[in-house]
């Protein structure tokens, strides 16, 4: 990393059943926590990193000194009558982060919580839950999508979305499924639903792992499809790494 002075705080939100949170770690990340992962991808040194597990409810009485804050995804949907006390405490969080005027990153369920945290709704997708390696069109220029073409594969995996949320922020990019992909709130808070920390192999771990629920879900329709689907996650994409770049260089670095 070019600049020693960055450190960034990595908000871990993905969940508070320990269980899970091992599958995760044996099958997709190989025995890798997930935050050490995308500090691998941000290419920071570890004294670069801190981590503070959301679901945990313990949150520090006084703000961290942090360059910027990156919110993981979560498998807990932040939708209203489903939150559970640990995620309205990191709403306040966030809320606080927002304050100090921080960059912030929020990766897919970062995303809903960002928006939850500032008033905004997050609803059941209709069309259904959005996972593979999807097309992602750009509406709006932004220094997060520089070198990027206007369509994009990337992974992702969500079935909630943007349902309402304040008029200043401005919508980045969307899919077939999801209109809302990215959102830019001010010059420093970069949301976006799609996840560009996760890598081809791990999409194809993840989908493995999750097999069963594939149908159920509605992301394929029988399991007869799903060495079909299985293909389609084969594509190697640079996006997430110029994305991750995009953001350390252009919200980060730049605004220290």
């Amino acid at each position: 990393m070019k600049n020693k002075k960055i450190k960034i705080l990595f908000l871990d939100i993905f969940t508070d059943n320990e269980a899970l949170r091992k599958e995760i770690k044996a099958k997709v990340y190989r025995g890798k926590t997930y935050s050490e992962h995308v500090r691998g991808v941000f290419g920071l040194n570890k004294n670069q990193w801190l981590t503070l597990d959301a679901s945990k409810g313990v949150f520090p009485s006084k703000f961290l000194d942090v360059s910027a804050i990156v919110i993981g995804g979560s498998a807990k949907d932040p939708v209203k009558g489903k939150e559970r006390e640990w995620m309205r405490g990191t709403y306040r969080f966030i809320r606080e982060a927002v304050k100090k005027d921080l960059p912030i990153l929020g990766i897919c369920g970062g995303l809903q919580f960002v928006v939850r945290a500032l008033g905004g709704e997050i609803i059941y997708n209709p069309k259904g839950k959005e996972f593979g390696a999807i097309n992602v069109e750009i509406k709006k220029s932004d220094p997060l999508f520089k070198g990027l073409k206007k369509n994009f594969i990337i992974p992702s995996n969500h079935k909630c979305m943007v349902g309402k949320f304040r008029p200043d922020a401005k919508p980045l990019a969307g899919s077939k499924m999801c209109s809302v992909q990215a959102l830019a709130l001010g010059d420093k808070i970069r949301l976006v639903q799609f996840h560009p920390e996760r890598t081809r192999d791990q999409n194809l771990a993840l989908a493995k792992m999750t097999k069963d629920n594939l149908v159920k879900d509605g992301v394929i329709n029988s399991e007869k499809d799903y060495p079909e689907f299985i293909r389609s996650l084969k594509v190697n994409s640079k996006a997430g790494q110029i994305i991750i770049k995009n953001f350390l260089n252009n919200f980060v670095i730049g605004k220290n």
